[in-house]
């Protein structure tokens, strides 16, 4: 007989499977145009709920896969699955123009076990990079009325094994260093067309840019945890990502046709294959989380276990680069600047010890609240030098599954902010951003990975 672990995870899987295919586009915003579109894509449905705040989270109940440190700190039988989701609106504005665009799509796969007592592993898949943006102008130059439009799509995604190990573990000492690989593939499209507006025909020429990404990967993360007597404790993190050469291959192609709308009658201009790199910026992330275990509280023959944990984090990742040989790749690639983000996050859990006291508690105190805020500078500038920057205030819900006795959760994160230079007159975006995760874990009594005797 299946049990029900089973039969959830092979539909959660299906559906990982089936949700690109129905899926919207991931990205959708002009600032993707810029080399192989936007990078900044680790939404995950508990930290995003925390500002963002990432690395200093070690705890048996997440999957932690952006710090690969944390994955020795998984509970011994307890096979993690991790799923994510996001839907993003962004309201668009510059000058007096106004538009609204909805994304969505998958953002991770993930699944995580402890190896030995002092080691852990984890693997998955979660995206790298996406293009989504059509824009349009009409132009008159004195002779004809054109119609210019810029297009960009595609995806670059990572499929990523990382380990990690332990050397101090303890009842109040924990310290972890971890490493993760990961291989790129996917592609990303440019397309600009200009098209005659009078006329019968879309006659008019086409240039389009394919750059397929092939490439390795890897980053390293550190974790600590020092616990002081039996109320405080304080967690640090970190990560970093080397700066590597991605090895690429560029496709440039430049077309005229008599109808645009049908490429059968295009005519290649211009043709060339180049083998290139896009050179990736080098990241660190630090951050520290303060665990609390606040003082009980009676009423009524019910004692609540309260906590509270406050969490900080810094991060800073280079531009990436652009490296083929007799090509004008991302030609605007001078406004790139470095980034800095900045994020802070609270969560509170009205009880620590929900299996032990869950027939006493009402519904409101199963859940974990959170709440966070972010700032920091985007990798992008315009014309003028003004870089873009993005800001906003975060919330959510952590919803703990307890029918089976088991650490599965459903996670659910949102996001208010804006993106922009806020100079008047500007690009701006202001976007509602909402994340739903699903943690699954076996129940008590199916263990995986047991070691069974025979007698």
């Amino acid at each position: 007989m299946h049990s029900t672990f089973f039969n959830t995870l092979k539909g959660i899987i299906v559906l990982g499977f089936l949700f690109p295919v129905f899926g919207q586009q991931s990205v959708s915003h002009p600032l993707s145009s810029y080399g192989i579109g936007d990078y900044q894509l680790n939404d995950h449905g508990i930290y995003s709920a925390m500002g963002n705040v990432q690395v200093p989270f070690i705890d048996s109940a997440h999957l932690n896969f952006l710090n690969p440190a944390s994955y020795s700190a998984l509970s011994k039988g307890n096979t993690l699955f991790s799923l994510g989701v996001n839907q993003r609106t962004s309201f668009l504005s510059q000058g007096s123009d106004r538009m609204t665009r909805s994304t969505g799509n998958l953002n991770h796969i993930v699944l995580g076990f402890k190896l030995k007592q002092r080691m852990g592993m984890a693997f998955g898949i979660n995206p790298y990079a996406a293009k989504g943006y059509s824009l349009s102008e009409k132009i008159f130059t004195g002779v004809d009325s054109l119609l210019n439009s810029y297009e960009g799509s595609g995806y670059i995604n990572r499929v990523f094994l990382g380990f990690s190990y332990a050397p101090l573990l303890t009842k109040n000492t924990f310290l972890s260093i971890g490493a993760q690989g990961g291989y790129l593939f996917g592609g990303v499209r440019d397309q600009r067309s200009s098209q005659l507006i009078q006329g019968t025909t879309a006659s008019g020429g086409l240039y389009q840019e394919d750059l397929q990404l092939s490439a390795l990967t890897a980053e390293i993360g550190l974790a600590f945890s020092q616990k002081f007597g039996p109320r405080y404790e304080i967690k640090l993190g970190g990560s970093f990502t080397p700066k590597i050469g991605l090895k690429g291959t560029l496709e440039q192609v430049f077309y005229s046709a008599n109808n645009l709308n049908s490429p059968s009658t295009y005519d290649t201009l211009v043709a060339s294959n180049t083998l290139g790199k896009v050179l990736q910026g080098q990241r660190i992330a630090l951050g520290m989380a303060h665990q609390i275990n606040l003082k009980e509280r009676s009423r009524k023959n019910q004692t609540k276990h309260p906590q509270l944990n406050l969490a900080l984090q810094y991060s800073q990742q280079n531009a990436h680069g652009y490296s083929f040989v007799g090509s004008a790749y991302d030609s605007i690639g001078q406004t790139y600047r470095s980034t800095n983000l900045y994020s802070f996050g609270v969560e509170f859990r009205p009880e620590r010890f929900l299996y032990e006291n869950i027939a006493t508690l009402g519904l409101l105190d199963k859940f974990s609240y959170r709440f966070g805020a972010f700032y920091g500078q985007l990798p992008y500038s315009d014309a003028f030098g003004n870089g873009f920057k993005a800001q906003g205030i975060t919330f959510g819900l952590g919803i703990p599954v307890l029918s089976q006795q088991s650490l599965s959760s459903i996670n659910l994160s949102c996001v208010v902010g804006q993106r922009g230079t806020f100079t008047p007159g500007a690009l701006q975006e202001t976007f509602v951003a909402v994340q739903l995760g699903a943690v699954l874990a076996p129940a008590g009594f199916e263990r995986w990975f047991r070691k069974r005797k025979m007698d």
